[in-house]
């Protein structure tokens, strides 16, 4: 008996596991360990994929927007992402997001909500531009009340100040702390032939309120000027500069802080985001090598914020061999917030790939057309693509 019950049970072994029990098991497992599943065999790849069982799992980075050339209507569009390959959007989820009104300009996302902000200015009659804050997952959307500073506007004259740009604006939201969000518009203020930026207007949903923060740096010393790449983490907005330097501020502007990644270089091209509970900064090393480097800002909590050297890339790789007299052209488009992939986009060769930083390896995903330069003067400098996570709990807070 005892040996028919080994047989029995190396039997029973070998039978093949239900799906509906597969798909029940990988629903009770976090987004970071969803994600290494998706390596183990293309069968559980596609039941992570498949839009029927998606909306079970814990919700990780499903779709890229990213803009589309100037003049364009809607102004963005979006593709859906696995692991290294493209995916439907996630189910439910109305990415085209008909619900809004049709003239609309895509500025971020933000752990499943999305900040936009009206263009009717130029049309006859029309009221200022103003923010719009939406969830697709749920089509709630909230218009939010007028700033001090006229929202979407560059090289423009108040009456008081010098010529300033509010053009650039981000979202700041964390569901895991707190059911409100924040909006920060930089004010930039034209000094020495730049805009840099001068102070930083906050909005609270759950205040209903904006309040204006000067920047407490003495401009003789600190060139604060925003170089394209921002990312919303604990608390804080975090903001590339020049020198290879990042500003952070947090939702209440009492905090300012600048932490330097490294003394040389400039730091055009390069970007700031966050993977796996940690700040990271891609230097794109564009006056030097052909390695960009990876920093790691490993204690956000300490009193001193220190960069740590984490690991170079290796550019060839990426993008093919240089072309002579020409530097590298990409774009970091965005990190994976629960694995070690990178998201670049190749302007020469108009293809959106992903890096994996723990194995080195390279896949291209598909191709895109990005608008590179655009007819406003400081467009170039504006971000191209934004990350999503679908949030289907929780209501669209609102004053």
């Amino acid at each position: 008996m005892e040996g028919g019950s080994r047989r029995a049970a190396a039997a029973s072994a070998v039978l093949p596991v239900p799906d509906e029990l597969i798909v029940e098991i990988l629903s009770r497992l976090p987004a970071k360990s969803l994600c290494l599943c998706e390596c183990v065999s293309r069968a559980w790849r596609a039941f992570i994929s498949d839009p029927a069982n998606r909306r079970r799992f814990a919700q990780t980075l499903s779709d890229l927007f990213f803009s589309r050339p100037y003049g364009s209507r809607p102004t963005w569009d979006f593709i859906g992402l696995s692991m290294s390959s493209v995916l439907p959007p996630p189910p439910g989820v109305d990415m085209t997001l008909s619900f809004l009104p049709p003239t609309c300009e895509l500025l971020d996302s933000c752990n499943g909500l999305l900040l936009l902000r009206s263009e009717e200015y130029w049309q006859r009659h029309s009221p200022p531009p103003f923010y719009i804050v939406c969830n697709p997952a749920t089509g709630e959307w909230v218009t939010l009340p007028q700033p001090s500073r006229v929202p979407g506007l560059i090289d423009y004259y108040d009456g008081v100040s010098l010529p300033i740009d509010t053009s650039t604006a981000a979202l700041g939201f964390d569901p895991s702390i707190s059911p409100h969000f924040h909006v920060f518009q930089l004010v930039q203020q034209l000094d020495r032939y730049e805009f840099i930026v001068w102070a930083v207007e906050i909005y609270s949903s759950q205040t209903g309120r904006w309040v204006l923060r000067e920047a407490p740096f003495d401009r003789a010393i600190e060139y604060v000027q925003y170089t394209g790449q921002m990312t919303y983490f604990k608390g804080f907005l975090h903001f590339c500069m020049i020198r290879n330097s990042v500003v952070s501020v947090n939702t209440e502007g009492q905090t300012w802080r600048i932490s330097r990644v490294r003394e040389n270089g400039g730091g055009s091209g390069s970007s700031v985001c966050h993977s796996q509970g940690r700040l990271l900064y891609v230097d794109s090393n564009l006056d030097s090598s052909d390695a960009m480097s990876i920093y790691v800002l490993e204690d956000h909590d300490s009193e001193e914020w220190i960069w740590i050297f984490k690991q170079s890339i290796n550019k060839p790789d990426l993008f093919g061999p240089r072309m002579p007299g020409r530097v590298w052209d990409y774009y970091t488009a965005a990190f994976h917030p629960d694995s070690d992939l990178i998201f670049f986009y190749d302007w020469l060769k108009k293809r959106l790939m992903s890096y994996d930083m723990k194995h080195r390896d390279v896949h291209v995903i598909c191709t895109l057309e990005v608008p590179y330069f655009e007819f406003l003067p400081t467009e170039d400098v504006h971000r191209k693509f934004f990350p999503y996570v679908p949030l289907y709990s929780g209501a669209l807070p609102s004053s």
